[in-house]
């Protein structure tokens, strides 16, 4: 409340510590940083990450057995895409996934 109302500045490490923020990274890191993680993402399984943000954003709404009955419809939906048929072999055969979004 106090940050809002008289927006003082925060460092790095005091926002983290109130976690309001996830992660820091140097400045000159930066860059490569998060082109690796927005990497990452594009060639991860973006169906599951789309139902788990789904999840997320409904949590604040839903009461519990809502959101359990939500995330057993998006689990249910994922064990079924043909990212999770690919991942579960990639996996036992560690070998590198290849995943479609589907």
């Amino acid at each position: 409340m106090g940050a809002m109302l008289f927006a003082g500045e925060i460092s790095a490490r005091q926002a983290a510590d109130w976690g309001m923020i996830w992660e820091t990274v140097p400045d000159m890191d930066f860059d490569s940083h998060w082109m690796t993680q927005a990497t990452r993402l594009a060639n991860g399984p973006t169906a599951a990450f789309r139902g788990g943000k789904q999840a997320l954003r409904a949590s604040a709404s839903n009461d519990l057995a809502a959101q359990l009955a939500l995330e057993a419809r998006l689990q249910g939906g994922c064990g079924r895409s043909r990212d999770f048929l690919e991942g579960v072999p990639a996996f036992l055969e560690k070998r590198a996934r290849q995943f479609d979004g589907c």
